[in-house]
């Protein structure tokens, strides 16, 4: 081969070299420009999600525990059982006062019935003397009726005057006690209504339910155990209610804005699952200022550190559903940041999540229908319609 067909080879490789080197910088450029300098990457980012602790409202002693670690709950069922004969007495002597409360008021309903009665009785007994006094004083000058004769209707006058006053004063202080109030509201029945309130949900309390559906984990609690209100029994994940936080470096934050788009991968399913998400929020702070011991920077040697922030991420349900995740599993995410149309902060309080249960709700709801079930089986069916109407005089 001679020296001019090298030649001609080696500008053709290097020709080609050159070209390869070109066009791979061509083609990492577009990339560059359309797609990775718009996307943030990090491996620190960890799922998140709530924790519900459950805990006693009342003392007990354990008799019954119901689930355990690992295994699924649903909402509503009970959990925990705790001895309730202290309370069903309670609730027996509530029940005996609120009952005898009522027929005490009824009472008083019909003693103001029997004084008002016997006001017209006095008041007839007041006429009559005054008719007697007046004829004998009439006839007195005349010499018709003796001087004594007269004193004792006199006497007879005055004492149907007081007789009468004393009606109409133990009227009155039987009226004060009802008027202006239904059997129902009543301030005597009131106070040990609530009192057989107080009783029947601390003997409904005595069973613990779950307040949401998730997964059980941290039991702590164990059959034969004392516990005292407020204990922490056991925790329920409800996996319905989990998102990720994406911890960026401070200096990539000035790129997020709520509502960019973000892809997550899990590593305990592997680069083959793909979880969809938003950003939702943004945080209020570094985490070294919310640390037990937060940094003194105005004081001592100073060394920068650059911190991270966790950025909240929104999972699509659909994927998290398919693939359930679990409190502190690790995750890499990649952040689209190309659209800026976003903010920095929310623009109202609208949007944000709410966690709540009704399942207390039975306590107060049964409380009612049994206070109301005894109240009509110790009430004067004579008396009914006063039982919600208040009593007022005539």
């Amino acid at each position: 081969m001679d020296d001019s067909s090298l030649k001609k080879k080696r500008l053709l490789f290097t020709f080609i070299f050159f070209g390869i080197i070109v066009l791979a910088s061509l083609v990492i450029g577009v990339f560059w420009t359309s797609r990775w300098q718009y996307t943030k990457k990090t491996s620190d980012a960890y799922v998140q999600g709530n924790k519900v602790i459950l805990t006693p409202l009342v003392d007990g002693f354990v008799t019954g525990v119901y689930t355990d670690d690992t295994f699924l709950v649903e909402k509503g069922q009970l959990i925990v059982q705790l001895d309730s004969a202290d309370a069903e007495l309670a609730y027996r002597d509530a029940l005996q006062e609120f009952s005898r409360a009522v027929r005490e008021v009824c009472a008083l309903y019909h003693k103001v019935f029997a004084y008002e009665s016997e006001i017209q009785v006095k008041e007839a007994e007041w006429i009559k003397a005054q008719e007697f006094y007046n004829h004998r004083l009439e006839v007195l000058n005349q010499g018709a009726i003796s001087l004594e004769n007269f004193q004792t209707s006199e006497a007879d006058l005055e004492e149907s005057f007081y007789e009468l006053s004393r009606a109409e004063s133990n009227y009155q202080e039987e009226v004060a006690k009802i008027i202006g109030k239904s059997i129902r509201t009543n301030p005597l029945v009131k106070s040990a209504e609530d009192k057989l309130s107080q009783a029947w949900i601390n003997l409904y309390r005595c069973k613990i339910y779950a307040p949401v559906r998730g997964l059980v984990a941290q039991r702590a609690v164990q059959v034969g155990m004392w516990i005292d209100s407020g204990t922490s029994l056991l925790s329920i994940i409800p996996l319905d209610q989990i998102w990720v936080n994406m911890n960026f470096k401070e200096t990539q934050m000035k790129h997020m804005k709520i509502g960019q788009k973000v892809k997550l991968k899990a590593d305990m399913y592997g680069g083959d699952v793909q979880y969809k998400g938003k950003i939702v929020g943004l945080p209020g702070g570094a985490g070294n200022a919310f640390s037990i011991l937060p940094p003194q920077n105005l004081s001592g040697n100073w060394i920068k550190i650059v911190q991270r922030l966790p950025v909240r991420v929104e999972l699509d349900e659909d994927d998290l559903a398919a693939y359930p995740l679990r409190i502190g599993m690790t995750m890499r995410a990649q952040v689209n940041v190309k659209n800026q149309s976003g903010s920095y902060l929310p623009s109202s309080s609208k949007g944000a999540p709410s966690y709540c249960t009704n399942i207390y709700e039975n306590e107060i709801m049964k409380s009612k229908k049994q206070i109301a079930r005894i109240f009509l089986d110790n009430a004067d069916p004579s008396l009914e319609a006063y039982f919600f109407t208040p009593f007022q005089l005539e």
